[in-house]
């Protein structure tokens, strides 16, 4: 059924109904005024008509989420009193949890051209600590906008760093704060040590000294759900910068995707238990997202770190430590262990002591190639005895391939090794197989599906 509301009595466009509807009702606690209630979640959404539907579209992912507990209930019973039960609001980019890759590279740019005619602020020389982030494609975004930040390009206040653990959100939360004391004083706090600043100097002096400062930089700001008055001068304090135009810059932890992987897991953001009033100034301002380290930025933090410790262990070494480590400070303690075991030897640890390097750090789920085989198997109606043995059954033979292939594209286990790991054959045939996988990938697209699928369960298991 359409809706008749395309045409209200005035000529006012819906969002702006929407407003003045809301703007009468009750205002929810943690905000003083009808105004400040709006301005946290109702200014910052778009609106647009098609199909006789309205369409609502978050500025970015972590404001859909805060929206579904906080804003929606309220948004959707103003439609329905202006426009009847028969309303149809529509959410875009949205409540699924799912964000919209291409939301905060637009937001930026609509950003940086409105502040276009404004002077911009000091810029001191780049940070060494920024080069020391080892930076994917994917967190390019995010290191542009937080070093620009840092180096006065733009102020956002505030600047919220979200990622899983082990993504680089301290080490670049640092780098920040080293940078902004080349303009004035900087304060950096772990969420508790924020709690004790006002515990020990009490109010008064507390907020003295954090507006006394250039920059305020909080890590891991999700800890705070365990304290409201924290939370309020937190809220407060964004305020009171925002208006100086002084960044305040805070970091929180959001699942990594092995434990989002896992059935046990509940999947819900930490910082949606923070206050509607913190949590609504965190949505409002700059929201950045680290996806964590990929093939490439494994195994060039593997190489730095391996030249680091003097390993002259070789690149398939350290491809091998790349991809059988899901996680830079996994990564970071294998190479620590393999330093210890050139100390207590003599020598760098061979093939098989990399196996038990491996096997004995990290958490026992860690990717092996015996787990591959396994999944494998399960998928294919085999058991690894069979992927390892020498029957020719087409079905079979592809099983096979497919184990190899993974354990050379997911472990990077060498030729010679799956030979003998495959019982013992000829590592031209190894060659052959994964070749062949790599090419029926391409032309057969039930082979892609099972690859693929095959792929993300062992990818499960990685640290």
């Amino acid at each position: 059924m359409s809706v008749p509301f395309l045409s209200p009595p005035s000529n006012e466009a819906p969002k702006d109904v929407l407003r003045r509807v809301l703007k009468q009702g009750p205002v929810p606690g943690g905000f003083d005024t009808a105004e400040a209630w709006l301005r946290a979640w109702f200014d910052p959404l778009e609106f647009s008509l098609k199909d006789e539907e309205i369409y609502v579209r978050f500025p970015h992912v972590l404001f859909a989420s805060w929206f579904e507990q906080h804003g929606r209930g309220a948004l959707e019973k103003a439609a329905h009193q202006i426009w009847g039960t028969d309303a149809r609001l529509r959410y875009d980019g949205t409540l699924s949890g799912v964000p919209s890759r291409d939301d905060l590279p637009s937001l930026a740019a609509r950003r940086e051209s409105e502040a276009a005619a404004r002077p911009k602020t000091l810029s001191p020389p780049r940070s060494s600590a920024f080069e020391g982030f080892f930076c994917g494609g994917k967190n390019q975004f995010t290191l542009n906008i937080l070093r620009g930040t840092a180096e006065g390009t733009r102020v956002y206040t505030p600047l919220l760093l979200r990622g899983a653990p082990g993504t680089g959100k301290t080490h670049l939360l640092r780098a920040a704060a080293q940078t902004l004391e080349k303009t004035g004083k900087v304060l950096f706090f772990s969420a508790p040590d924020f709690t004790a600043l006002f515990r020990n100097k009490g109010r008064d002096e507390a907020r003295r000294a954090l507006l006394s400062c250039a920059a305020v930089c909080v890590d891991d700001v999700h800890l705070l759900a365990e304290c409201v008055e924290s939370q309020e001068e937190l809220a407060a304090l964004i305020d009171d910068m925002a208006q100086r135009r002084r960044p305040v810059l805070c970091a929180a932890v959001v699942s990594s995707e092995s434990s989002r992987s896992d059935p046990g897991h509940e999947d819900r953001d930490p910082v949606t238990e923070l206050t509607p009033g913190l949590l609504s100034r965190l949505c409002m301002g700059m929201v950045l997202e680290l996806a964590e380290p990929d093939l490439d930025v494994r195994l060039r933090y593997a190489q730095a770190r391996l030249a680091e410790y003097g390993l002259d262990t070789g690149k398939d070494m350290a491809l091998l430590l790349a991809r059988r480590c899901g996680g830079l400070r996994r990564l970071h303690g294998v190479i620590l262990r393999i330093d210890a075991f050139r100390a207590q030897s003599g020598r760098l640890p061979d093939e098989n002591d990399m196996d038990t390097i491996l096997r004995s750090t990290g958490n026992p789920r860690a990717l092996t190639p015996d787990a591959v085989l396994a999944l494998v198997a399960s998928r294919c109606g085999y058991t690894s005895k069979d992927l390892r043995g020498r029957k020719r059954d087409p079905k079979l033979v592809r099983a096979r391939q497919i184990a190899m292939y993974l354990c050379r594209e997911l472990l990077g286990e060498s030729y010679p090794s799956l030979g003998r790991m495959f019982g013992g054959k000829d590592h031209s045939t190894v060659i052959h197989a994964v070749k062949k996988i790599k090419e029926t990938q391409v032309t057969n697209k039930d082979v892609h599906i099972l690859v693929t699928e095959l792929t993300q369960s062992c990818r499960k298991h990685l640290a």
